[in-house]
């Protein structure tokens, strides 16, 4: 078994060990950039840019891409719900 596969690397199941959950990282910019980088050996995902610092790294237990998409729209979610609480 190569390092790739045993890292995960290359395949479409690949399990994401990391969210980062900074609040300035919670914007869509739209631009095209890098979400994906390894942390502590394993895939870990900014919702901004992994380029940008600093991240607050949280442990997921391994989930899809697919499934990180649902948690972080409901990230995105409860800040813009907070953010309109303290405007109102």
């Amino acid at each position: 078994m190569s390092w790739r596969t045993q890292m995960g690397m290359g395949t479409a199941g690949a399990r994401i060990g990391f969210v980062c959950v900074a609040s300035a990282h919670l914007n869509k910019n739209g631009a095209l950039v890098d979400h994906l980088t390894i942390q502590d050996k394993q895939w870990a995902f900014c919702p901004s840019d992994v380029r940008r610092g600093p991240h607050e790294w949280k442990p997921t237990g391994g989930v899809t891409l697919v499934e990180l998409e649902i948690v972080v729209r409901s990230m995105r979610e409860r800040v813009a719900n907070e953010t309109r609480a303290k405007d109102g």
